[in-house]
């Protein structure tokens, strides 16, 4: 069997009102961004993912963090993550990675 390839670009893609919300914006990022890099944040302070963030936030589509870990996880990592995220133009996605660990 072989696969489908899709042979429209993400900035078409993204236009398709078949799509959800979340899903289309993201095709968008990647065109815009001209990339499809997630990076995950394995660090334990909010000031050490702040920093992260805004260093590296112009490259990337997607910030996949850890709160779990963060030391210091508290109001301020959200409003500065948002508002780094919001400027910088990429989502942000929380990999609960002991959530399942009773």
């Amino acid at each position: 069997m072989t696969s489908k390839q899709h042979t429209c670009s993400f900035a078409a893609r993204a236009e398709s009102e078949i799509l959800p919300a979340l899903s289309s914006y993201l095709l968008s990022l990647i065109s815009i961004k001209q990339s499809s890099l997630c990076v995950s944040a394995d660090v334990h302070s909010t000031s050490a993912l702040l920093r992260l963030a805004e260093e590296i936030g112009d490259s990337i589509c997607v910030l996949k963090t850890h709160a779990d870990i963060i030391d210091d996880f508290s109001d301020r990592t959200i409003k500065g993550l948002q508002e780094i995220a919001t400027r910088k133009h990429f989502l942000l996605f929380e990999d609960r990675k002991f959530g399942d660990i009773g």
